[in-house]
């Protein structure tokens, strides 16, 4: 969810109003409340809301502004977005039905089941943040970025080799280790002075640090930082972690993508309905299908390197075949053909072969699929010392089919027009026929 920009005029309308009082700082699991309108401005198509009080989260710490609705006495808004200006919070919402009036107490109620889920994201990075720090042994890892969803989120800490992905696997176990142990989940107003003697070193304090008062969330025996974000009370809530995925952002940052609670268990779930599907294809237990696919990825590769024999012998074939069919110009011999079935490497190896035998040869073969063409020219090499250039020839045809390149002796074109393919060969030819009538 991306957060809105706030307009000048709403910035400054909302200048002196006094500080809106946050009771999810009193208990994140308040989802509804009363309270009264200071504020309400109108700009472009969205209301800016100001309430004495308020249990919707503003966007901050990584963690997406509330959403929900705001009921008045004779009309309802629907809140798109929360954001803090200063110690001012603003409803961003747009009109549902009837009208919404400064002055009148309205009843608010959050999304709970997304502030929820992002509760159970923002406790598990944190929870995340120190399984990494104990796992690749650094206590000293900061984190560079942070961005907490409802169905997943990522983390981002500062690391100078890649995160592997046996490490990865010891890191969701760990975590997942520490969400089952119910450890208690604590969060509090202090002054950053306190904490800093309370916790010292473990807070990760930096020189953008606010100062006065901040908000400190400690997993028991596990993890403490300063978070402005809403947390769950115990690891259990979160349920269960899975680490999605790992980038490497750029040298010395690992983003780590994960989910929690049930977005985790639907990645369990559908890696589990994959693995029984495999089973069933295989015809083999569970415990089976990792020996029983390296197997078969061993049987595979064997298959490969026979049919790549085959075909090198079929190629050879067809290349002694085609060169009784070149036309003869003097010393020079000019072969070009259309093949059938054939691909660019096959096409690529047939001209190589038989430019290779014979070097007064001349040879340009195409191929094209449903959708594909193939050109592939070969020049030997006295061809080439009397003024053959494969490039030039080839390179016409190129732009007709679709692209291409090489050398002098051999180049080759394809592309996405194979209807063109017989009008781009005998391009070819006629270029190179125009060659040897002047030899």
């Amino acid at each position: 969810m991306e957060g809105h920009n706030i307009p000048a005029q709403v910035k400054n309308t909302i200048s002196g109003l006094p500080r809106t009082v946050h009771l999810y700082y009193d208990s994140c699991y308040i989802r509804e409340f009363d309270s009264n309108v200071l504020k309400i401005i109108s700009c472009e198509d969205k209301f800016y809301v100001v309430l004495e009080k308020t249990c919707f989260f503003p966007e901050g710490g990584g963690q997406p502004g509330d959403v929900g609705l705001l009921y008045f006495p004779n009309g309802q808004l629907k809140v798109v977005d929360t954001q803090a200006v200063g110690d001012v919070i603003l409803h961003i919402a747009i009109p549902v039905s009837g009208h919404a009036r400064e002055g009148e107490l309205v009843h608010g109620i959050i999304n709970w089941n997304l502030r929820y889920n992002m509760m159970k994201h923002h406790t598990c990075s944190h929870l995340l943040f120190s399984s990494i720090k104990r796992v690749i042994g650094l206590e000293e890892l900061v984190y560079k970025g942070v961005q907490i969803g409802d169905k997943k989120a990522r983390i981002d800490v500062s690391y100078g080799k890649s995160i592997s992905s046996s490490q990865l696997m010891e890191i969701e176990t760990l975590s997942n280790k520490v969400c089952f142990e119910n450890r208690k989940v604590k969060s509090w107003l202090v002054a950053r002075e306190e904490a800093e003697h309370i916790y010292g070193k473990e807070l990760g304090v930096t020189e953008v640090t606010p100062s006065g008062v901040v908000h400190v969330v400690e997993i028991e025996g596990w993890d403490v930082s300063l978070c402005c974000g809403t947390h769950v009370s115990s690891t259990a809530e979160i349920g269960l972690i899975k680490v999605l995925d790992r980038f490497r952002l750029q040298k010395g940052v690992e983003r780590i993508e994960f989910s929690a609670g049930e977005y985790a268990y639907k990645h369990y779930e559908k890696a589990m309905q994959t693995l029984n599907e495999l089973t069933q294809t295989l015809k083999t237990p569970t415990e089976n299908v990792v020996n029983y696919v390296s197997l078969l990825l061993k049987e595979r590769k064997l298959l490969k390197e026979k049919i790549e024999k085959i075909r090198n012998q079929v190629v050879d074939f067809q290349a002694t075949e085609l060169l009784g069919q070149a036309k003869v110009f003097g010393e020079l011999r000019f072969l070009s053909k259309v093949i059938k079935d054939a691909d660019a490497q096959s096409l690529k190896r047939v001209t190589t072969t038989l430019a290779n035998k014979n070097p007064w040869l001349i040879i340009i073969l195409g191929s094209k699929t449903k959708d594909k063409a193939f050109i592939v020219g070969a020049a030997g090499q006295k061809a080439v010392e009397k003024g053959i250039n494969m490039f030039d020839i080839v390179k016409m045809a190129a732009k007709m089919v679709g692209g291409g390149g090489g050398t002098v002796k051999i180049a080759q074109a394809g592309g996405k027009n194979p209807d063109l393919l017989e009008q781009a060969l005998r391009q070819c030819s006629e270029a190179v026929l125009s060659k040897l009538r002047n030899f």
